[in-house]
C-alpha cells in the first residue's frame, strides 16, 4: 500500500458523526436546581459515611 493510501484511508476512519439540527439539546440548569442537585449529592454523601462509621 502507497502512502497515499494509508493516508486516506486514516482521514476516513476518524469520522465522527455529529448530532442532527433536529436534535434538541440538553436542557441548562439554573443556579437553583444546581444547588439543589449539589446540597443531595452532600447530603448522600454525609449518610454514606456516617453509615461507614457505624460498621467500622
Amino acid at each position: 500500500m502507497s502512502k497515499k493510501t494509508m493516508q486516506k484511508n486514516k482521514a476516513t476512519e476518524n469520522v465522527v458523526a455529529l448530532p442532527s439540527a433536529t436534535e434538541k439539546p440538553a436542557p441548562a440548569f439554573g443556579y437553583d436546581e444546581m444547588l439543589t442537585e449539589l446540597e443531595a449529592i452532600v447530603a448522600d454523601a454525609e449518610v454514606r459515611i456516617a453509615e461507614d462509621d457505624e460498621a467500622a
